[in-house]
C-alpha cells in the first residue's frame, strides 16, 4: 500500500505550483494594474529575500554594495516585465513568449540532464546541473519559441514577433535566451551557496520563496527587454 502514497512533500510543491501559476497567468491575462501590482509585489518579495540573505557578513557589518545591486537587478526586471505586458504592442503575447521560454528551458534541462547525466556544469554552485541539461535546455527553448513565431499561430492571434522575425529568428533568440536563464539561475545559486542558504524564503509551498522561482526569469527578461528595443 505504501508505494501508492504520494509523498506530503510531494503534494504541497503540486500545491503551491498550482496556486502560484493561478495566480501569475491571471495576472498575465488580465495586463494593466493587475499585473504591475504582481510585479511590485514580486519584485518587493524578492528584494526582501535577497536582503535577507546577504545583508550581514559574519553578522558583522553591512555588504552596501551587494545590497544595492540586488536591488537594482530585481527592481529592472520586474520593472522591464511590467513593460513588455502593458507598454508594448502584443504586450501578453510577448510576456508568454518570455515564460515559456523559460519554462521550456527549465524543463528541458531537467529532462536532458537526468537522461543524458554526463560532465556537471559547476560542480561547486549547482552541483545536479550538467552539460547535457545546459545544451538541452537551450535546444528546448528554441523549439518553442520558433512554435511561438509559426506564421499560422500569428495569423490566428493577430500578433506579430519582436522585429518581425521568423521562426528561425525566434528559434535563434530562445536557444541563445536559454542559455542567460541557466546563467541567472546559477547567479542565484553562487549567492545561496555562499550564505547557506537552501531558500531564499518559504512563500510558495514546497518551492522555496520567489527569487528561487524567478532566478533564471529575472536575467531572461532584460535581455528580451533589450532585444525588444533593439528592434522598436
Amino acid at each position: 500500500m505504501s508505494g501508492f502514497v504520494v509523498d506530503s512533500s510531494l503534494k504541497a510543491r503540486i500545491r503551491g505550483a498550482v496556486i502560484f501559476g493561478v495566480v501569475v497567468l491571471g495576472a498575465l491575462y488580465l495586463g494593466g494594474i493587475a499585473f504591475i501590482l504582481l510585479m511590485i509585489a514580486a519584485a518587493g518579495i524578492g528584494i526582501y529575500e535577497w536582503l535577507r540573505m546577504v545583508r550581514l557578513e559574519n553578522k558583522i557589518y553591512f555588504r552596501i554594495p551587494l545590497l544595492m545591486f540586488g536591488i537594482a537587478y530585481i527592481g529592472i526586471a520586474c520593472a522591464v516585465m511590467a513593460w513588455l505586458r502593458v507598454g508594448t504592442p502584443y504586450g501578453l503575447y510577448n510576456m508568454l513568449t518570455l515564460l515559456l521560454i523559460v519554462w521550456a528551458s527549465d524543463i528541458s534541462a531537467y529532462f536532458s540532464g537526468r537522461a543524458i547525466g554526463g560532465p556537471k556544469l559547476a560542480p561547486k554552485i549547482s552541483p545536479k546541473k550538467t552539460w547535457a541539461g545546459f545544451i538541452g535546455s537551450s535546444v528546448g527553448a528554441g523549439l518553442v519559441a520558433a512554435a511561438l513565431a509559426c506564421p499560422e499561430l500569428l495569423a490566428k492571434f493577430s500578433v506579430d514577433t519582436v522585429g518581425q522575425m521568423t521562426p528561425l529568428g525566434y528559434g535563434l533568440m530562445g536557444f541563445l535566451l536559454a542559455m542567460f536563464g541557466q546563467m541567472g539561475d546559477l547567479f542565484i545559486s553562487v549567492f545561496k551557496r555562499r550564505y547557506g542558504v537552501k531558500d531564499t524564503g518559504t512563500i510558495i509551498p514546497g518551492h522555496g520563496g520567489v527569487l528561487d522561482r524567478i532566478d533564471a526569469l529575472l536575467l531572461v527578461s532584460i535581455m528580451f527587454g533589450l532585444i525588444v528595443i533593439f528592434f522598436a
